[in-house]
């Protein structure tokens, strides 16, 4: 099941090209290059945040009943919810022991202090998704609220990771803490990012239908900008469509992007993204030498593919 989920097999046990994009792990290998490390003393923890992040899709699938992961059907979907949550229950576990097991092996002490860091992303992350469970059929919940939500359930192991590639290359406390925040901004970016491609993105690039978001209702930043828009008819019929208690048609999902569309949140999410993109890169300034950023930047710019 474990590697289905990574994509290394199939459901017959034949070996797979492995997707995703493997973005956390290299993160964490350009950081510690940025600071002067060989990528590979980040090996332990970049395989940790990639497994911790794997492991949240697998559970995060069967509580949001998503039904296709990266254009094949999710674990819980071929094998049943009961062996979906024990397969990412042993995820999380393996991402724990890659921290001491993955070569070059990290000494004793400092393999603890990545635990440490590892182990209140993971709270976070639990925290984020609490909430995003919470206010699934809440009547209404603010932009804040939600911006908190994803700081927690997105944002907080990208953070994670950027520290722990300047915590493995040995920089002093306050660069780590610059690598954090910047990670953290550029998680915010990410999501914004994915909350646009989950209504206007073509399946092709998601590995799911963009109507999915919408017929589940998710109070995504562009749905929670139309529910508190106050502009007429087309603003009254977006809250009528989330707040009747019948499902979501595709129709009426395909009709509720329109809507979102007319009433200006794409650009206003794209205002959002746009302000946590150049938030990142000011905090990677801070946090690096000019000439030793160019490769993080040249990152940023391709994990945020979103166009005007």
């Amino acid at each position: 099941m474990v590697r289905y989920h990574l994509g290394w097999q199939d459901r017959a046990g034949v070996s797979s090209r492995a997707p995703g994009k493997k973005l956390r792990p290299t993160l964490c290998f350009l950081v510690a290059e940025a600071l002067g490390a060989d990528w590979k003393v980040a090996l332990p923890a970049a395989t940790a945040v990639e497994l911790v992040h794997n492991f949240s899709l697998i559970h995060d699938d069967i509580q949001d009943r998503s039904h296709l992961r990266r254009h094949q059907e999710a674990v819980w979907v071929v094998w049943g919810t009961a062996q979906g949550i024990n397969a990412g229950d042993a995820l999380l576990i393996i991402a724990e022991q890659a921290l001491t097991d993955v070569e070059p092996h990290l000494p004793a002490e400092r393999a603890l202090g990545a635990y440490r860091l590892l182990l209140a992303a993971c709270r976070a992350l639990c925290e984020g998704q609490y909430l995003d469970l919470l206010w699934e059929n809440a009547p209404a919940i603010t932009v804040d609220e939600y911006l908190g939500m994803i700081e927690r359930k997105t944002a907080s192991l990208f953070a994670c990771t950027a520290e722990l590639g300047a915590y493995c290359a040995g920089a002093n406390p306050a660069t780590q803490a610059a690598f954090h925040d910047f990670g953290q901004a550029l998680g915010m970016a990410f999501q914004v990012a994915d909350d646009v491609l989950g209504i206007w993105g073509p399946e092709q690039e998601t590995g799911k239908s963009a109507a999915l978001d919408l017929i589940s209702r998710k109070k995504t930043l562009p749905v929670l900008l139309g529910l508190e828009s106050h502009s007429g008819p087309t603003a009254a019929r977006l809250q009528e469509l989330f707040a009747k208690d019948s499902p979501v048609t595709i129709e009426e999902a395909e009709q509720a992007a329109h809507w979102l569309e007319e009433l200006g949140t794409r650009e206003q999410t794209l205002a959002y993204l746009d302000r946590y993109t150049r938030e990142a890169m000011r905090l990677l300034q801070q946090a690096v030498r000019e000439e030793d950023a160019q490769v993080l930047r040249d990152f940023l710019a391709a994990m945020l593919p979103v166009k005007r």
